[in-house]
């Protein structure tokens, strides 16, 4: 199967009559009813409404008291052990004798077409699998992976089973992690004859509490990767090699990397799992790192993966990767696991390796730093806290946060919604839509992007200057930024006569041969570009001219969300088809061509194969048709926080003009966010409401410039400081366009570039 095919959305029929092969399965309900997508947590809101909830026992909690919460959350699949004793009424249950195995033979399943590489060990193994994935994308593979660190047996099994469900992907790359013992030889079943290659990578003394020996552990993770035909491991512990030998069959092909005083790195490990692929280019795999711009230009890179002294080369590279040449790196050091004895020599390394400034801990953490990357590995102490706590921007409570993970996990989404090979062009302008153009290029340049695009010259050089080298294409016209255009490598968009010959001239005054160049035609949006009467033209001046250099030929879809107007649709797809043929005919070379946004790759992706599409709103989580995507994860969330409650009586008018006026005894809140912050005028007086402590607060009165008033009395345990969601994952940005008959598109620009961004990644 292609990268476009897709099981059709299984049904609680399809689990049932899977689960009934060898086990005693049972279905009590509608076998029609869909599943889309899967949680174990009581305490989430269901993604859709085809959500099947499973019911997981563990040693200190069953998820089986919480299948009536879910029900009233709006669930209606559940996957369980035992029927509740109340009845829920048109919900739909499959019972088994072990929900965890369930989920396993699901997984096993639907997985059973797909090639499973899986990597385990102690540490390094979500940088190993990132790595992975990011190599095997780059070469057009059609490629899925457990989402963030989803190693544990249960979350293993939900990553897969969501994965196949979504997709098709020929390769899935799996993380196995074990804390106890008995889960291996689990795992092995799970995966079954789908495993091909496996990674081990380092295994150090973390959790030996839990085994026998540092021995029993090594062969449980081996026992993982057991029925892999081809299995590659770090070599700094013999042992590993030694029981690899001996467990496995001699057929087993074993490849050792990395020595005692030299252990394996997640290229190392890679390139020996997959030798005929590039890693060399692959340099920003996500981890568990937030990114915070702080005071006095700092910015601090607080790292939250293990923190054990064999992960401080991860963290640092990540560290690096983030950093500037403009801002020297500081490494703050709190307390670490593990064996803490090469530390001094660890650091002496990273001085030299990193090009570390300045090393500090608990016990020396009194200098302020400026215009510097703060590395913050491992959990602070007292003293660091307040280090950090002095460094962080503390001016403004409101906050805008961006899960990087969230924007991978989209391109990765509609990579797959396109033709194999189709290159992507990801949407960086505006800011990338208000939210922080460098942090979603860095996220994305190492993603398999074919370019990131920006609106204006200026964009692209912020976007140089911060260390991005990917191709970048600039759509708006040039005019005098010529010298910017080509000190910093940014390709143009053309489409005028005016403006080409303009460029070319300037081309060749700086010396510039075949300067790339994005031809853009008007197929139907009729806003700009080249009609069909200017093609002899643009053509007359394309030929022999040797300034430029055609890279791609595109257009632009404008009613391809319009599911009612497919047909201006499918009009402007065959002119563009018919216009860009005869374009590559007079000019007589090749081009890339591109017409398909967002809409389109979702609606009109098997209209041809095209050499790349053009990846906007959805990149950011927001479904761009009448109807959700539920695969898309939201990226942003807007966030401040209560300054002020007061108790009012009814009849009591609030803010400017008294415009609001309470109807009950009510407590009303006030938060430090307003018009300025990009909070419309048109959201107060009740006409949206924002989330506090999971309850919908309404507006009261008018929205100022600084700061805004909502209705809080229905909140539980109300206090000052409580988070107030304005938009994000509870109050999607979609209710609050709705509000102000707009698009998401408005809401997520306008936020004010005095409103902190804090990024996350995993």
């Amino acid at each position: 199967m292609n990268a476009n095919q897709r099981y059709a959305k299984p049904t609680a029929g399809d689990f049932a009559r899977i689960l009934a092969e060898d086990s005693t399965a049972t279905l009590h309900g509608n076998a029609d009813s869909i599943v889309d997508s899967i949680t174990i947590d009581s305490r989430a809101t269901p993604s859709t409404d085809n959500t099947i909830f499973c019911a997981i026992r563990t040693a200190v909690n069953d998820g089986h008291r919480y299948t009536g919460e879910m029900y009233r959350k709006g669930v209606r699949n559940f996957l369980v052990e035992t029927m509740p004793e109340t009845p829920l009424p048109g919900a739909t249950f499959i019972v088994v004798p072990s929900v965890t195995t369930a989920l396993h033979k699901l997984a096993g399943h639907y997985g059973s077409g797909t090639s499973t590489a899986i990597v385990t060990g102690s540490t390094g193994k979500s940088t190993t699998k990132e790595l992975i994935y990011n190599g095997l994308l780059r070469h057009n593979a059609n490629v899925a992976r457990s989402p963030r660190s989803y190693n544990s047996f249960i979350g293993s099994a939900i990553a897969r089973l969501e994965a196949y469900m979504t997709a098709t992907p020929e390769t899935y790359i799996a993380e196995a992690g074990i804390d106890a013992p008995a889960q291996g030889h689990a795992f092995a079943e799970s995966f079954g004859d789908s495993a091909t290659t496996g990674v081990i990578t380092r295994i150090t003394d973390e959790h030996d509490e839990n085994f026998d020996s540092h021995e029993s552990k090594i062969l449980e993770k081996i026992d993982i990767v057991s029925r892999c035909r081809h299995i590659v491991y770090d070599n700094s512990d013999p042992l590993v090699g030694e029981l690899l030998r001996k467990k496995l069959p001699p057929a087993t092909r074993l490849t050792p990397v990395g020595t005692p005083d030299n252990p394996a790195d997640a290229h190392a490990l890679a390139s020996a799992a997959f030798p005929d692929i590039d890693f060399s280019q692959i340099i920003d795999c996500p981890a568990r790192i937030s990114i915070n711009p702080g005071v006095r230009g700092n910015v601090l890179i607080q790292d939250g993966y293990t923190p054990d002294i064999v992960s401080l080369p991860y963290a640092l590279d990540r560290a690096r990767r983030h950093a500037t040449a403009s801002r020297p790196l500081v490494l703050a050091l709190g307390c670490l696991q593990g064996d803490t004895s090469t530390l001094a020599e660890a650091i002496d390394d990273a001085k030299h390796r990193y090009g570390i400034c300045a090393v500090i801990d608990e016990e020396n953490c009194d200098t302020a730093f400026a215009d510097s990357h703060i590395l913050i590995f491992g959990t602070p102490g007292e003293k660091l806290k307040r280090f950090i706590e002095s460094h962080e921007r503390a001016d403004h409570d409101t906050t805008l946060i961006v899960d990087l993970d969230a924007i991978v996990h989209n391109f990765d989404y509609f990579r797959r919604t396109v033709p194999k090979g189709t290159g992507i062009v990801a949407m960086v302008k505006a800011s990338a839509y208000g939210m922080g153009s460098i942090e979603i290029g860095k996220a994305l340049q190492s993603r398999g992007a074919a370019y990131l695009a920006v609106a204006v010259v200026d964009e692209g050089v912020d976007m140089r200057r911060a260390g991005i080298d990917m191709p970048l294409m600039v759509l708006n016209p040039v005019t005098n930024h010529y010298r910017e255009l080509f000190e910093c490598h940014l390709e143009p968009a053309v489409f005028s006569i005016d403006e080409l010959r303009r460029l070319s001239a300037e081309s060749r005054d700086a010396g510039m041969l075949h300067y790339p160049v994005h031809i853009k035609l008007d197929t139907g949006m009729h806003r700009v570009g080249f009609t069909e009467e200017m093609l002899d033209m643009l053509a007359d001046e394309l030929k022999d001219n040797n300034a430029i250099a055609v890279r791609s030929v595109f257009s632009h879809l404008a009613t391809a969300d319009c599911t009612d107007m497919d047909d201006a649709t499918n009009a402007q797809l065959e002119s563009f088809d018919r216009l860009s043929a005869s374009l590559e005919k007079k000019i007589g070379g090749t081009f890339a061509r591109h017409i398909l946004n967002t809409a389109g790759m979702l609606r009109f992706a098997g209209h041809g194969q095209y050499e790349m599409a053009r990846l906007g709103i959805g990149l950011y989580g927001i479904s761009p048709l009448p109807y959700p995507v539920p695969a898309l994860r939201p990226v942003a969330a807007l966030h401040t926080a209560i300054i002020s409650l007061k108790h009012w009586p009814a009849g009591t008018h609030i803010g400017y003009g008294g415009r609001g006026q309470t109807m009950r005894p009510s407590i009303i809140a006030t938060i430090p966010v307003g018009y300025a912050d990009g909070i419309n005028r048109h959201l107060g007086c009740g006409k949206a409401s924002f989330v506090v402590n999971g309850v919908e607060c309404p507006t009261i009165g008018n929205i100022c410039m600084d700061q805004c008033m909502i209705d809080v009395t229905d909140a539980p345990d109300v206090a000052v400081g409580d988070t107030v969601e304005i938009f994000g994952f509870r109050m999607p940005v979609e209710r609050l366009a709705q509000a102000l008959d707009t698009i998401p598109y408005e809401i997520l620009t306008s936020v004010s570039q005095r409103v902190h961004r804090t990024y996350l990644t995993r």
